[in-house]
């Protein structure tokens, strides 16, 4: 099998790009999701990108962390009073999803220009980030298609390896937001789930994705995200002697997206 491990959100907060940056230059990491609603973080995440070739970039679309890339007053629905991002926690404790169609297309369409200009082409693939309505959905397709970038790193072609370790922590299982405590999210033994086969992968197949979250945890990232002390387990994992060798145990090549969409052309 033919395997693209993904990290997303890069470059959402300096304490995640550089836990990325470690499980590329010691681990597997060969895929990374782009946040670019923070220029300066972005531009900082993808100078670091420049030594290594064998990754690919795709592009997160965040509408919920750190400060957007459009002036907040034309946003207004999508920011607090301070020009920030309201948090999908916020959103959903106040059931704040009735957002306009044009404030999240102006929003995403200024994000995915901002790419074009710090990668110079477009992104391997576009996907969303810790928010899902129909609007945004529909919002997300029409930049997905004005820009000729079809293909989400979660299409129906690759098999996604099942990471959702946190699920049997959890009241409501039907919940796929990544919201344990912190305890739990620091006991979480990321090496053992992988290399005890929980991952379900079918090893025939000819591709697949591991989608992971991994960075570094500040009290930044605490602030921002509920996912947060469970990064560094995943940094340790993609960088851990033990899943290297169970990806040679079971003749695992490790490719990026770019290599995917390759394959698509054959």
């Amino acid at each position: 099998m033919k395997l693209i491990v993904r990290a997303a959100d890069y470059a959402m907060t300096d304490s995640i790009t550089d836990g990325c940056l470690k499980a590329i230059r010691d681990g597997i990491l060969t895929d990374v999701g782009l946040m670019t609603n923070n220029w300066k973080y972005a531009s900082r995440a993808v100078a670091e990108l420049k030594k290594y070739s064998h990754v690919s970039i795709g592009q997160d679309l965040n509408l919920v962390s750190g400060i957007p890339a459009s002036d907040p007053t034309d946003i207004p629905s999508l920011v607090d009073e301070n020009g920030i991002f309201i948090s999908s926690t916020e959103r959903k404790n106040r059931n704040l999803y009735d957002i306009p169609y044009k404030e999240i297309y102006h929003e995403m369409k200024l994000q995915v220009e901002r790419f074009i200009k710090l990668i110079g082409r477009k992104p391997a693939y576009i996907t969303g980030h810790s928010l899902s309505t129909p609007t945004l959905l529909q919002a997300q397709e029409d930049i997905k298609n004005e820009y000729g970038v079809v293909t989400d790193c979660f299409t129906p072609e690759l098999q996604v390896g099942n990471r959702w370790y946190y699920k049997g922590m959890k009241i409501d299982q039907n919940d796929r937001k990544p919201a344990y405590d912190l305890e739990c999210q620091g006991n979480t033994d990321v090496v053992k789930h992988y290399v005890d086969g929980e991952l379900n992968f079918d090893f025939s197949k000819e591709f697949g994705l591991l989608a992971t979250h991994c960075g570094y945890c500040d009290g930044e990232l605490m602030n921002m995200s509920t996912f947060s002390v469970i990064r560094g387990r995943e940094v340790e994992a993609l960088c851990s002697p033990k899943v290297r060798k169970w990806i040679e145990d079971n003749n695992i090549t490790l490719v990026n997206f770019d290599d995917y969409l390759e394959s698509l052309k054959k």
